[in-house]
């Protein structure tokens, strides 16, 4: 039997144990969430391009239909704007069910 003060306590350790720091290496998040992140960016491009040329083709629109799109293109904006800010940043519900519901608007699904 092995008493407390026989145990080995070598001061050296047999692995040395190196903490590196290297900026490089540090991973951030998880990689479900930026490819998730990386998804969501790409179907926001893809309804700014349809909002975009839906307000191209309908030039004789009424003032009101204007302003809801200035307003929903700015929304989107802001989308963008908060999915490339961050690597983990993604929509919450509430943000996907508005994109959801200004894509089938501006795709011509729903009118």
């Amino acid at each position: 039997m092995i008493k407390n003060k026989q145990r080995n306590t070598n001061p050296n350790p047999i692995v040395p144990i190196e903490w590196s720091t290297d900026k490089d290496k540090v991973v951030y998040g998880s990689k479900r969430t930026n490819l998730l992140r990386i998804a969501q960016e790409k179907k926001i491009k893809a309804l700014q391009i349809a909002m975009c040329r839906w307000g191209d083709k309908f030039s004789n629109t009424t003032e009101h239909d204007k302003s809801n799109w200035r307003e929903n293109y700015t929304s989107v904006l802001r989308m963008e704007r908060h999915l490339s800010s961050g690597l983990n940043n993604t929509l919450s519900k509430e943000q996907k069910k508005l994109a959801n519901k200004l894509y089938r608007k501006y795709l011509g699904f729903v009118k």
